[in-house]
């Protein structure tokens, strides 16, 4: 059901691959559809005022323009975003890379004389507020903290250059579109078959500020085919969606807009900055969720083997563990030994575990687990017959040690949080939430834009942080506010931290 009240953008996407790389990113999706059949979800973008609607068009700039003027009519959005996947046109621009379009070129207009084709393009810049607030959000390397996929050895070069767009799919780099490409647009560092029919609708709709962002995935040099085996497209547009993401971020709802944005328009954007606040909103109606204290301690097993868990650990790791309350039925054996394949499924849907990853599955009489492979397990899933889930990936770090980030504490708990209620599981009526680190001693409180670090200070504290639950709340709450949710458990941890203790 759309909100018309809330500041929202439109995130447009091609292929299945490239909305899935940006889904995966938000919370408390909603689907909608037009009254003429066109669908989009939208959902929370964790640490910031905005609904992010998102759409899968399909192919070719015809599509996009006709639909895009279709979901500005419906959605009208204080910005919208093109994000996928794009061939390279220049040496220098590498397969992850990410392009974000200072300018669209529509090269496919002409005339075509006995002798030459004459080119006569069309063309449209970016808006020039999204524009800046990309070169200011992708500036350094701390953007790629938002891939959700395998890390590539390299951190992706972003370059903000034109894109060509027309009805082509290039896949050589010695055919007569190659040339033209390279004679009349040669200022363009990549190719793709959406944007010129996008932001031609965006043009039309006069105020609407529009921005395209691409994954190069492939090189147009005829080893397309190569490339695309190897895993390129869904890692492009993994980089897209983060790219995408971080921009958002950095954008914030005009102060000039009222508090309560009418419906028949969206809030506008306004200058990209950093919140001073940690990136923590309220929640949509005012308030918060409603946790219920609990007389009885509930039992949370732990991941750190010898303390009453299945687990195993190694490098520093956020942990979040949902306990049933009150503590009911089990779960059936034999469904416990179905459930690996379905945690590694929906790991990887949500991009907590890559396509290429290696996993290592484990199921007996009190739990199924899945972990990242090599016996380090940093990564993992698991849920217990008792009904307890569980999830833990590593913190943010370098040489020195990992990271606790108060800014972006809150949006990995974000995910976290969603990719649990996302398990095939039924839902217990509540649920206590425990939340830790392990090991926790080369852990400081610090911020990634300082990564990596030559100097780091430590806590006198032991190698366990752990917050036991002592209130429990309703399914239903978390579900509806797991934004708060997230921002008060690591609100919680930090207090935690901050407060070192010699003993557990």
């Amino acid at each position: 059901m759309i909100q018309p009240n809330s500041p929202r953008v439109v995130v447009l996407t091609a292929l299945p691959l490239e909305y899935e790389a940006v889904r995966v990113h938000l919370t408390n999706l909603e689907s909608s559809e037009h009254e003429t059949g066109t669908r989009i979800e939208e959902g929370s973008l964790p640490g910031t005022p905005w609904r992010v609607a998102i759409a899968e068009l399909g192919e070719g700039n015809t599509n996009a323009a006709a639909l895009t003027e279709r979901i500005n009519s419906w959605l009208k959005p204080a910005a919208l975003f093109f994000v996928g996947v794009a061939g390279g046109l220049k040496n220098g621009v590498e397969l992850g890379d990410v392009v974000v379009a200072t300018k669209i070129y529509a090269y496919q207009g002409g005339k075509q004389d006995p002798t030459q084709f004459l080119a006569r393009p069309n063309a449209w810049d970016a808006s020039h507020r999204l524009e800046q607030a990309a070169r200011h959000a992708l500036r350094s390397d701390e953007w790629t903290s938002h891939i959700r996929s395998q890390r590539p050895p390299r951190p992706p070069a972003v370059h903000l250059k034109p894109i060509a767009s027309g009805d082509v799919v290039l896949n050589s780099a010695d055919s007569a579109l190659s040339a033209q490409l390279h004679h009349t647009y040669n200022d363009a560092v990549a190719i793709e078959m959406e944007s010129a029919g996008s932001a031609r609708a965006a043009h039309l709709a006069d105020q609407l500020q529009a921005l395209t962002i691409r994954g190069i995935s492939d090189k147009a040099d005829g080893l397309k085919h190569t490339a695309d085996a190897g895993g390129s497209q869904p890692q492009a547009a993994a980089h897209a969606a983060a790219a995408a993401i971080t921009v958002i971020t950095a954008l914030t709802p005009s102060t000039s807009a009222s508090n309560a944005y009418p419906a028949a328009s969206s809030a506008e954007v306004g200058t990209a900055r950093t919140p001073h606040n940690g990136g923590k909103q309220p929640t949509a109606d005012g308030s918060g969720p409603q946790w219920e204290p609990m007389a009885d301690a509930v039992e949370v097993n732990w991941r750190r083997t010898g303390h009453n868990s299945p687990f195993g650990t190694s490098a520093a790791a956020l942990e979040i563990h949902l306990v049933p309350v009150p503590s009911g039925s089990r779960i059936e054996v034999r469904r416990l030994a179905q459930l690996g394949d379905q945690l590694i499924r929906t790991g990887r849907e949500d991009g907590f575990f890559t396509l290429s990853e290696l996993l290592d599955t484990a199921a007996d009489d009190q739990h199924a687990l899945v972990t990242t492979a090599g016996g380090q397990g940093t990564t993992g899933l698991a849920v217990l017959r008792t009904g307890q889930r569980s999830a833990w990936q590593p913190l943010p770090h370098d040489d020195m040690g990992a990271v606790l980030d108060p800014v972006e504490l809150p949006q990995q708990i974000t995910r976290l949080l969603a990719l649990l209620l996302r398990l095939p599981l039924p839902d217990p009526l509540s649920v206590a939430l425990g939340i830790g680190i392990d090991p926790a001693t080369m852990v400081s409180e610090d911020t990634m834009s300082r990564l990596p670090r030559s100097t780091a200070q430590f806590p006198m504290r032991h190698d366990l942080l752990r917050v036991h639950p002592d209130e429990s709340l309703t399914m239903k709450e978390l579900n509806a506010k797991s934004d708060s949710v997230a921002e008060e458990l690591a609100a919680r941890l930090l207090a935690s931290f901050r407060t070192p203790r010699r003993s557990f």
